[in-house]
C-alpha cells in the first residue's frame, strides 16, 4: 500500500541576483581615478542541501516545528502575491515551488509520526499538525489571488516541464473551486477540513481497535512449534492471540481447528465497529457535497478526472471487465476448497472467509507439495531483510549503508542511506515490526521528496512483520506471503527516493497517475517467486541449505490454485469503494449496500455481527480507487513481460525500467512512461493471460 498525500516540495527560498552591463566605447581623453567603490553587501550563500528529514520526537517539537513551516509557507505566499510587474517562471512559478516544498516538509512527517509514534499524545500532536497543514494547502488551493498569479503567466517562454507544472496547478486549483463564488469557496473549505478530520478519526479507530483471544495451546494444533513458543509464558497452558498481522495470519493460515480460525477473524472484522460507522457516513457525506458544490456528478466522478481511467464509467467497466473473467474461476476454486473442507468436516455446505487461507494452503501441500510450515523454515527474517537489500543495490546499481546512531522515532527503527557511486541521493528508514499504537497494516511513508541541490528524498516503510527481538534468540520465522509484502511496499520505496530527482514539487516522487502508483511495488513482488533471487537469502533456517528450485517451482504451481477467489475478493473491495462513492450516501444502507456488493462479488458469505466496512481503511486514503490495484496489475504484468524475456536481473533491462519508469515520477504520463519502456502501449493481454493460466 502506498499512501497517498499532496505532493508539496520546495526549493529552499533563495533569490538569485543577476547584474548586467552596458559595453560603452573607449574614452577619447583619459579616465579620471575611480573612486573607491563602495563595499558591496555580500551574495547570499547557496542553499545548504538537506540530507535528511527533520524527524519530530515530542510533542513540542511537532508544534515549533509545524508552525515554523506553515510561517514560512505564508511569508512566500504574502511575496508572490506582492510581485508588481510580469509574472514570471522566477518570481511566480519558481516561488510557488518553494512555498509548496515548506508544506511538503510538515505534512508528510505529520502523517508519519502520527501513525508510529509510541506516544500517544506525541501522535496526537503529528494528528493535528496535518490537520492545520492540510487546511492551509486547501486554503492555498482556493486563494483566488495567488491562482490568478499563477495563470498570469505567459507559457509561451516555458520549458515543457514548466508548461506542466502550471498546467497540472491551475487544474488542481479549478478542482478545489478556486473560480467558484465565495460562499461556494467557505463550504468547501469546511468540507475538506471535516474531511480530513473524519479520515484520521476512521483510521486511529482502525488501528488502535487491538482484539485479543485466549486459546488453549491444545485447540492450536496446526501452529508452527516456534510460533506458540514465542508467546508462551513459563507455565500456561494458553497464548493470547491478537488480530494484529504477526497473529492474525499465521492463525488462519495453519490453525487445524475452525473455531480458532472463524473466532479471530470475527474479531478482526469486528474492528472499530460500530464506532466507525457514524465517522464513514459524516465522511461520505462531505465527500459528496464536495464534489456535487464542484459541479459533480458524485465523488467517484470528481476523483477519477485526474487519473489514468479519467471517467468514473471506465471504473465500472473495468470491475465488470474483470469479475466477468474471474467469477468462473472462483467458483471453481470454491468447489475445490469445499471439496477439501468436507474432507475434514462433512456436513460443511460453505467455504468461509476463516478457511480461504487454511484449505487454500492445504490445497497446496496436498496436490502441488507445498507445505507453508516447509516453506517458511527457509525464510528467517533477518535473511529476508538483508536479501532484499542486497538485490535493490545489484538491480538498481546503489549502495545501501546503515546509519548508526542517526534520530529515529524508536528504538527499533533502522536508518539508510542510498549512495549512487560515491554520491548520496537518498535516505529511507525500516519500521518493521508491530507495538501498540503502529499503523497496522504495511504502506510506505514518505518524508521529504527530493529537490536537486536543496533536499534529498527521503521515506519510510511501516509494516508489520514477526520481530526477531522477541523471539528469544531464535529464527524469527516469516511467511512467503509476507515475504511478498516486504518486495511490494520496497518496490514503492525504491519509486518515491529514485523519483526524487525534479526540480517541481509536484512532478518529484510518486507523482504519476494515483492508479499507477501500485504497478512498480507489484512488478517488484515478482522477484519473490524467482528461484534465482530467494536462493541468494532463502537458507533453512537449522541446516542452512538455500532452498530448493523444486520448492520454488512447486510454489510456483501452487500459486496459480486460489487466484479466482483472490481476485475477486480484491474486486469486491473494489466495488464496494466505488459503490459508497457513486451515488449520494443517504440513498443507501452501509451494511445493506455491503452486503449487496459483497454478494454480487465476494467469494465469501457475509459473517453475522460484522462490518468490513468499519475497518476496510483503504476507504479513507483510497476512497473510490480501491480498483487502482487491479487497474495497476494490468500495468505490472505487462511490464513483466519484458523482464521475463530477458530475466529478473538483467541489469540493462533494469536500468531501462528505473529511467523510464521509476524516475520520472510525475513528468510524464503514466501511459507514456509505459509506452516508452515496452516501445509500444500498454495492453491487457498479459493480464487476462496471467488470470487465464
Amino acid at each position: 500500500m502506498k499512501l497517498k498525500l499532496p505532493r508539496l516540495l520546495l526549493l529552499s527560498a533563495t533569490v538569485l541576483f543577476v547584474a548586467s552591463c552596458i559595453l560603452l566605447p573607449p574614452p577619447k581623453k583619459p579616465a579620471p581615478e575611480p573612486e573607491p567603490e563602495p563595499a558591496r553587501e555580500a551574495a547570499p550563500p547557496a542553499p545548504t542541501l538537506i540530507e535528511e528529514p527533520q524527524l519530530w520526537s515530542s510533542v513540542e517539537e511537532v508544534g515549533a516545528a509545524c508552525d515554523a513551516h506553515l510561517a514560512r509557507a505564508d511569508e512566500l505566499k504574502k511575496t508572490l502575491l506582492a510581485v508588481e510587474g510580469d509574472r514570471t517562471l522566477a518570481n511566480t512559478l519558481e516561488l510557488m515551488n518553494t512555498l509548496l516544498l515548506e508544506l511538503d516538509r510538515a505534512m508528510p512527517i505529520a502523517q508519519l509520526v502520527a501513525n508510529t509514534h509510541p506516544e500517544k499524545p506525541v501522535r496526537e500532536a503529528a494528528e493535528k499538525c496535518e490537520q492545520k497543514a492540510k487546511k492551509y494547502y486547501d486554503e492555498l488551493k482556493r486563494d483566488s489571488g495567488v491562482y490568478a498569479a499563477l495563470k498570469a503567466v505567459k507559457a509561451d517562454g516555458l520549458d515543457p516541464l514548466a508548461k506542466r507544472f502550471q498546467r497540472l496547478l491551475l487544474r488542481d486549483y479549478r478542482r478545489a473551486g478556486v473560480d467558484k463564488d465565495e460562499e461556494t469557496r467557505g463550504k468547501l473549505a469546511k468540507l475538506s477540513e471535516q474531511m480530513v478530520t473524519l479520515g484520521q478519526q476512521f483510521g486511529r479507530n482502525i488501528r488502535e481497535d487491538r482484539k485479543t483471544v485466549k486459546f488453549p495451546i491444545k485447540w492450536l494444533e496446526g501452529m508452527p512449534k516456534d510460533f506458540i513458543d514465542a508467546r508462551r509464558k513459563d507455565g500456561e497452558d494458553a497464548i493470547t492471540l491478537s488480530t494484529d498481522y504477526p497473529d492474525f495470519i499465521p492463525a488462519q493460515s495453519y490453525a487445524k481447528r475452525e473455531g480458532v480460525r472463524r473466532q479471530l477473524y470475527e474479531l478482526f472484522l469486528k474492528r472499530a465497529h460500530p464506532v466507525n460507522d457514524d465517522i464513514l457516513k459524516k465522511l461520505l457525506a462531505a465527500r459528496h457535497q464536495y464534489a456535487t458544490l464542484l459541479g459533480y456528478e458524485d465523488w467517484a466522478s470528481y476523483n477519477a478526472e485526474d487519473k489514468m481511467v479519467k471517467d468514473k464509467k471506465v471504473i465500472a467497466d473495468f470491475i465488470e471487465k474483470v469479475s466477468a473473467l474471474a467469477r468462473p474461476r472462483m467458483q471453481a476454486d470454491l468447489k475445490t476448497i469445499l471439496a477439501r473442507k468436507k474432507k475434514d468436516h462433512p456436513p460443511a455446505r460453505a467455504v468461509g472467509s476463516w478457511d480461504r487461507y487454511y484449505y487454500v494452503n492445504r490445497i497446496k501441500a496436498e496436490k502441488y507439495g507445498v507445505d507453508p510450515t516447509e516453506v517458511r523454515a527457509y525464510f528467517d527474517f533477518a535473511n529476508v531483510k538483508a536479501g532484499l537489500l542486497k538485490i535493490t543495490e545489484e538491480m538498481f546499481g546503489l549502495k545501501l549503508t546503515k546509519v548508526d546512531g542517526a534520530k529515529v522515532w524508536h528504538e527499533s527503527v533502522e536508518a539508510y542511506d542510498v549512495y549512487e557511486g560515491d554520491k548520496k541521493i537518498a535516505r529511507f528508514y525500516l519500521d518493521l515490526h508491530p507495538r501498540e499504537g503502529k499503523y497496522k497494516h504495511a504502506a510506505e511513508f514518505p518524508l521529504y521528496t527530493g529537490v536537486p541541490g536543496v533536499q534529498l528524498p527521503s521515506a519510510s516503510l511501516v509494516t508489520n512483520f514477526p520481530d526477531p527481538s522477541k523471539t528469544g534468540g531464535k529464527p524469527a520465522l516469516t511467511e512467503h506471503k509476507q515475504v511478498v509484502t516486504f518486495f511490494h511496499e520496497f518496490g514503492h520505496l525504491m519509486h518515491q527516493l529514485l523519483a526524487g530527482r525534479h526540480k517541481w514539487v509536484t512532478m518529484s516522487g510518486i507523482t504519476c497517475e494515483w492508479d499507477f502508483v501500485e504497478a512498480p511495488s507489484q512488478l517488484l513482488e515478482e522477484w519473490a517467486w524467482d528461484h534465482g533471487v530467494l536462493s541468494r537469502f532463502a537458507k533453512h533456517h537449522e541446516t542452512g541449505k538455500a532452498i530448493p528450485a523444486d520448492l520454488v517451482k512447486r510454489m510456483n504451481e501452487a500459486r496459480s490454485f486460489g487466484k479466482g477467489v483472490h481476485v475477486m475478493r480484491q474486486m469486491f473491495y473494489a466495488a464496494l469503494s466505488f459503490n459508497y462513492h457513486n451515488k449520494a450516501p443517504g440513498s443507501f444502507d452501509l451494511m445493506k449496500e455491503m452486503r449487496r456488493v459483497q454478494r454480487g462479488y465476494s467469494p465469501y458469505p457475509y459473517i453475522k455481527g460484522t462490518a468490513v466496512y468499519a475497518n476496510f481503511g483503504h476507504l479513507n486514503g483510497y476512497s473510490s480507487m480501491y480498483y487502482t490495484y487491479m487497474w495497476s496489475l494490468v500495468q505490472a504484468k505487462d511490464m513483466l513481460s519484458s523482464f521475463l524475456a530477458k530475466g529478473l536481473m538483467d541489469k540493462a533491462n533494469a536500468v531501462s525500467y528505473r529511467k523510464k519508469i521509476l524516475e520520472p515520477g510525475g513528468t510524464v504520463d503514466a501511459a507514456d512512461m509505459v509506452k516508452a519502456y515496452l516501445g509500444r502501449p500498454y495492453a491487457f493481454d498479459a493480464y487476462q493471460a496471467w488470470l487465464s493460466k
